[in-house]
């Protein structure tokens, strides 16, 4: 308050010399005119001009030393803010290295009595959800809304299994959907379309129980791999695969929090978008036209089939409230879309995309940042960009969040003779493809690509 009537006092001051100079100015001209005496005019203009130019320096002063000090304020408060990145990092880590010993915190003397189907017996049901809400290393897709969801979508085969211990309770479990076309071949996965999967079990022993099964099912329905999607490494003994990563980002109390600590680059990559009238809308299937509009156009554009808005409809409609659809609109035009779900204390966004054009706006910034404000406000403790191959674009993209990279872990059970699928841009074989992709009008993709991509994983 002090510094503030100070600095007040000293313009009030300034003012007044101000006034005073211009009003001498004219009285020594209109003396001149006259052929009066101006010398005792001229002397006070020296006077107040040398009082002016000392007051004018204390202003300067005044001000240079308010901006060191809200320099020093602003350090202080950035360094509170990295110092509460690192704390976040630090939790982080600790949840990581949590869910990574899981297996050898519950690797106990458990064993399984039977493997059976989940709908083999009543009652299955309740216990497979109740066994997945609580283990440590669970996503949503080991959940059974994914059964009805890809039998309903896609009507292939799933065999979903439990192992039961000697008084029936559920020791583990393994979703498995068969992926069988003449183009990309004859496979199994847990769990195809998401980005994790694999088996949870209370025991290597129980583990391996359910992947014996699975194996005589790959057989018998003549299936050349298995493919376990798991997060951390298993202790199965397979073939694995651990090029594509994911980030997660551990998130604060409070949004302000997160802010403070993103660095001055990417805070104004966030409020440019603003200043250019953009919007970010979440909500529910209303939005899915808006959605499917911008992400089409985007997979065309990457060379790869995009999934047909029934999926996503019947995503949406399976998933239940924790799933939201998120629009960005530039000067009213839909250029950017994603889609988040919230399960457990995480948030994860499996599909985002923004049209080529509007790329240079930032608009994808306000939007991841606006879906990380909803996290917050929502109580979500992690926030999981989805995968990505390393040092790619995305990569990057996610990387700047201050968000720590996640080495996904997916385990091959390979027939005899099999080698280990290949089924990415990567692979040669599907270069032309890619290239002839992109080049094609959006609505023959949209009409060519759902039939493509349900076969693939």
């Amino acid at each position: 308050m002090n510094d503030a009537i100070n600095l007040d006092s000293l313009k009030l001051r300034e003012d007044r010399l101000k006034a005073r100079k211009g009003e001498l100015s004219r009285l020594i001209g209109e003396a001149k005119k006259n052929g009066a005496d101006a010398d005792e005019l001229i002397a006070e203009m020296g006077a107040v001009s040398a009082e002016f130019k000392e007051v004018a320096g204390q202003i300067k002063a005044f001000k240079k030393a308010q901006r060191q000090q809200a320099d020093q304020s602003n350090d202080e408060v950035l360094s509170s803010g990295q110092l509460d990145k690192s704390k976040q990092a630090e939790k982080l880590q600790q949840i990581i290295e949590d869910i990574s010993s899981t297996s050898q915190i519950l690797n106990l003397a458990v064993k399984a009595f039977r493997i059976v189907e989940i709908d083999a017996e009543p009652g299955l049901k309740a216990s497979w959800e109740s066994y997945v809400g609580q283990h440590p290393q669970s996503s949503p897709y080991h959940k059974l809304w994914v059964k009805s969801f890809i039998e309903s979508v896609y009507g292939h085969p799933c065999r979903f299994s439990c192992a039961l211990d000697e008084s029936d309770r559920v020791v583990g479990v393994l979703p498995l959907i068969q992926l069988k076309s003449r183009l990309f071949g004859n496979f199994v996965v847990s769990a195809p379309y998401f980005n994790y999967g694999g088996i949870l079990a209370d025991s290597d022993q129980v583990a391996q129980m359910l992947l014996a099964d699975a194996v005589r099912w790959r057989d018998q329905v003549g299936a050349g791999h298995i493919e376990l999607r798991h997060l951390t490494s298993s202790n199965l003994g397979l073939p694995q695969r651990t090029e594509k990563l994911t980030f997660w980002l551990a998130l604060p109390d409070q949004e302000e929090d997160l802010w403070l600590g993103f660095k001055p680059k990417v805070r104004a990559q966030i409020k440019r978008p603003q200043k250019e009238g953009a919007e970010i809308t979440l909500g529910g299937v209303e939005l899915l036209d808006d959605f499917y509009f911008v992400f089409s156009r985007n997979m065309r554009d990457l060379g790869t089939p995009v999934y047909g808005k029934n999926f996503f409809r019947g995503f949406l409609s399976s998933y239940g409230e924790s799933a939201r659809v998120v629009i960005g609109r530039l000067n009213g035009a839909v250029v950017a879309c994603a889609i988040i779900i919230g399960s457990g204390d995480r948030m994860e966004i499996p599909w985002a995309s923004t049209v080529q054009e509007a790329n240079s706006s930032g608009i994808n910034m306000l939007m991841y940042w606006e879906i990380l404000r909803f996290s917050i406000k929502a109580k979500y403790k992690i926030f999981d960009f989805g995968r990505c191959t390393e040092d790619s674009g995305t990569y990057k993209f996610k990387q700047q969040w201050g968000a720590a990279p996640v080495r996904l872990h997916w385990d091959y059970c390979l027939a005899e003779g099999k080698e280990a699928p290949k089924l990415n841009p990567d692979n040669p074989k599907f270069k032309l493809l890619i290239a002839v992709w992109t080049r094609l009008p959006v609505w023959l993709t949209n009409l060519v690509g759902p039939m493509v991509v349900k076969y693939l994983p």
